[in-house]
């Protein structure tokens, strides 16, 4: 009996003596985690994060604001598992990120993050208040890049015309007005063809119909020659078809200007 309660003061002795310097392990491994993840190679930082190469209509300076504004700049580190989630989070609140396709992070060396980055396809111009670039989805952009840094490429951009609202919401959400959401869809659809045609303004309106009212638009070109392109929906067979017929008079003519004046305005309404 005196034997068996050695055994047993043995074991749990061995016992104790485990959970203590496991203990004693985990306990020091905390504190030297909490001594590493503090030094500067496993902090991160701006030009430690690879980016999808921007385009140039985006600030050199953008990943260090998505830093510095969601406060990952000074209380993030490597060792965090869930970085990758806060870093997308964090990318998708610039109003130029459409997409966060992948984040991934290694340490030391930092984070590789693969973006989508919105595309101004259209200046909303306001009459007394600028202009106001969007994208396809009629997604309003920030005007730094049109005013301050390249003012010249405004030119290339088409012009959406005639609107009177203002954005309901700040850059990075919808403008908030199904007119300019129209016009910046068919916006997008002209994009790869619209200097090649000459044209240069979008100008939707309201057109009455039997049950209420729909939105057409009229296209215009730099010598004001006018295109009546009608309803446009997204998707629409019919838009690439109006697409090709635009180009095909301006190749019959050499240029939409050349229109003889009994065709003009030219209508793609009833196309």
């Amino acid at each position: 009996m005196k034997q068996f309660s050695s055994r047993r003061k043995l074991f749990f002795g061995i016992i104790f003596i485990a959970l203590f310097f496991i203990g004693f392990g985990v306990a020091g491994w905390f504190f030297v985690r909490s001594q590493i993840i503090h030094r500067s190679e496993y902090r991160l930082s701006a030009d430690r994060i690879l980016v999808t190469v921007p385009p140039v209509w985006v600030p050199e300076d953008f990943v260090a604001d998505i830093l510095q504004s969601s406060g990952l700049d000074t209380n993030s580190t490597l060792f965090d598992v869930s970085l990758p989630q806060k870093l997308s989070q964090a990318f998708l609140a610039s109003p130029w990120v459409e997409e966060v396709r992948r984040v991934q992070t290694c340490y030391p060396s930092g984070a590789e993050v693969q973006l989508v980055y919105r595309v101004p396809v259209a200046l909303v111009e306001m009459v007394s208040q600028g202009l106001y670039p969007v994208d396809r989805n009629g997604i309003l952009l920030p005007t730094d890049y049109f005013i301050s840094v390249a003012p010249e490429t405004r030119a290339s951009y088409l012009r959406i015309t005639g609107i009177r609202s203002l954005p309901l919401g700040v850059t990075g959400t919808l403008w908030g007005d199904p007119m300019v959401h129209t016009a910046a869809q068919l916006a997008g659809l002209l994009e790869d063809v619209a200097e090649k045609l000459g044209l240069v303004k979008i100008i939707p309106s309201h057109e009455a119909t039997p049950t209420g009212q729909r939105i057409v638009c009229r296209l215009q070109t730099n010598s004001e020659t006018e295109i009546l392109w009608g309803r446009f929906e997204l998707n629409d067979p019919k838009n690439i078809n109006k697409k090709n017929r635009l180009l095909e008079i301006a190749e019959l003519y050499h240029s939409l200007d050349n229109v003889p004046a009994q065709f003009q305005p030219i209508d793609l309404s009833k196309d």
